[in-house]
């Protein structure tokens, strides 16, 4: 599946969750692959939609917020329509407070981008001094390089990568506010997948928005007994009566009740595209 690939893009750098979820992939299925790092999720797509050779490990959903709707939204307007998922994993979030001190309480500076300072709002107001020096970064990567310029009393928001890369030490971990907390990655790039027998297909189909559309749909997955994971739909193009509904069930392309249900659906719908079997996490 992955042997004609050469590269891997990746969202963010300096310990980024891409760059995890990448590491443990390449571990289980055995890859090794030049990696470039961009700091769009639609900018990885597009390298991808550009380069047949490469492939993009992008974030799709969390726990707490749910499907990553600018993910999904690009996936599936790629020119290339033989881009697919490959495979995904589920990476456990845990922002920690790292610095060149091993003492938490002798911080009086932080150094993070507003997404972090937004996730760890809690713990900063709670357990951080009260007047922190807060200076703000672009990116996970660019705080942890912005720390050679301040003093030891300084510390960013990163991951234990972020520690293992830039030589830091990790003095609290899981200083996100939502403790419970995965994000699933989904590798995307031009391949076909075999069935595994654990699998996973994601399709998105495009409706007329009238009264039960969305309920037919439904009964002819209950028709198969086919279990649907995921469904999400959005306006097509601002237009409120198109909508495009992203849907993620138990199943491989290939398998034989698939393709009666996709007959089925094809009945039910404008059009349909397949974006991806592959073997669920």
């Amino acid at each position: 599946m992955f042997e004609n690939f050469n590269e891997v893009v990746c969202l963010g750098m300096g310990g980024s969750y891409s760059e995890i979820a990448k590491d443990k992939l390449f571990k289980a299925y055995n890859l090794f692959l030049y990696q470039l790092s961009l700091n769009a999720i639609k900018d990885c797509i597009d390298y991808v939609d550009e380069h047949s050779n490469a492939i993009a490990i992008l974030p799709v959903e969390t726990t707490y917020k749910g499907i990553i709707r600018e993910t999904i939204d690009n996936l599936i307007v790629t020119k290339n329509q033989n881009i697919q998922i490959l495979a995904e994993t589920i990476i456990p979030v845990n922002d920690c407070i790292l610095s060149k001190t091993t003492e938490f309480y002798s911080v009086t500076g932080l150094i993070a981008n507003p997404n972090a300072l937004a996730k760890c709002k809690k713990f900063i107001k709670e357990e951080m001094p009260r007047q922190l020096n807060v200076i703000i970064a672009e990116s996970m990567d660019e705080s942890a390089r912005m720390l050679n310029n301040y003093n030891l009393t300084y510390s960013i928001i990163g991951t234990p990568k972020t520690a293992e890369l830039y030589n830091l030490n990790i003095l609290k971990e899981h200083v996100e506010d939502f403790k419970i907390n995965n994000r699933r990655f989904i590798v995307i790039g031009d391949a076909e997948t075999k069935p595994t027998g654990h699998d996973k297909t994601s399709i998105v189909l495009f409706l007329d928005d009238h009264q039960g559309a969305l309920l037919d749909i439904v009964q002819v997955f209950v028709k198969y007994h086919i279990n649907i994971t995921q469904i999400n739909s959005k306006m097509v193009n601002n237009n409120a009566s198109e909508q495009a509904v992203f849907i993620d069930f138990d199943g491989h392309k290939e398998d034989e009740i698939i393709q009666q249900l996709f007959k089925d659906l094809a009945h039910q719908s404008k059009g349909m595209r397949v974006i991806g079997s592959y073997a669920a996490f």
